[in-house]
């Protein structure tokens, strides 16, 4: 991951910690996050929770803004961000999904592979899922959004480029909740494309989603001709293309942009704590 984001770049020109978890092969052969198994999809248990607190600890051994805690990942880790996002809302101020899936696309190895090829079930009913699950956590921080971007090329043969429109109807959905509102009922998002094109490499749309009363909630790229791999890598490989927009550079300033927007209030002191 590192190797291919060139995540490490952004953050030393930006002064940020990055933490690069890593699965074991005796977890998975692939090394790939469960994010398609039930056990791994909730709070205080499975892979969430390991990797929850493997946030909280660097936040307790470094000096860490406690606000400005993200969580990004690709394929399965993208999948994986977005559970994240959903179980520790109170750890996660934003996040980055980058060909992966909505919240809790699958319930198993068989679904997991079907919702790679096809999508997930409807995304409206996975959203107000998604806030659910936010519950125990917004106990300890209150959260008016959850900021979300999203990735995905359209030669993208492993995952489904349908995942990520499904990704932002979910967050859409999950965020209306959050803000005490329905779709239908005075929650309402200002879309804005922007088209370009990487000099000597893809072109791409941007789709920013905007609130009227908060600013900048969402982000949708989607990157013509890139297939499953990490845009703006800075050297071609199996999982990394640089002829894509920088999505490292991106994803920092939108999580910069949008942080803002999401936190309603402090939480009290000591409310932060190890998983």
């Amino acid at each position: 991951m590192a190797e291919i984001s060139g995540m490490n770049e952004v953050a030393e020109a930006n002064r940020f910690l990055v933490v690069y978890p890593e699965q074991t092969r005796r977890a998975n052969l692939m090394k790939c996050w469960r994010w398609f198994h039930p056990k791994h999809q909730m709070r205080d248990a499975g892979e969430p929770s390991i990797l929850a607190a493997a946030a909280s600890r660097v936040g307790a051994t470094h000096n860490v803004d406690r606000e400005r805690v993200y969580v990004a990942g690709i394929s399965a880790g993208g999948a994986m961000a977005a559970i994240l996002a959903a179980t520790y809302p109170d750890v996660f101020a934003a996040v980055a999904v980058f060909a992966g899936t909505e919240f809790k696309a699958a319930a198993g190895l068989s679904e997991g592979l079907a919702a790679m090829k096809q999508g997930g079930p409807d995304p409206i009913v996975q959203g107000q899922l998604a806030f659910e699950a936010m519950g125990a956590g917004l106990l300890r921080k209150k959260r008016r959004s959850m900021p979300v971007i999203v990735f995905h090329g359209t030669a993208d043969t492993r995952v489904n480029p349908v995942n990520a429109d499904q990704a932002i109807a979910q967050w859409g959905k999950t965020n209306a909740c959050l803000a005490g509102r329905n779709p239908g009922n005075g929650f309402a998002l200002k879309e804005k494309v922007l088209e370009g094109k990487v000099p000597g490499g893809y072109a791409y749309k941007k789709h920013s989603f905007l609130e009227a009363d908060a600013g900048l909630l969402m982000e949708k790229w989607v990157v013509e001709g890139l297939g499953h791999a990490w845009s703006g890598s800075p050297k071609p490989s199996k999982h990394g293309d640089p002829k894509g927009p920088n999505a490292s550079a991106e994803i920092w300033r939108f999580f910069c942009e949008a942080r803002s927007n999401s936190t309603a209030s402090s939480s009290p002191p000591g409310s932060l704590h190890k998983n």
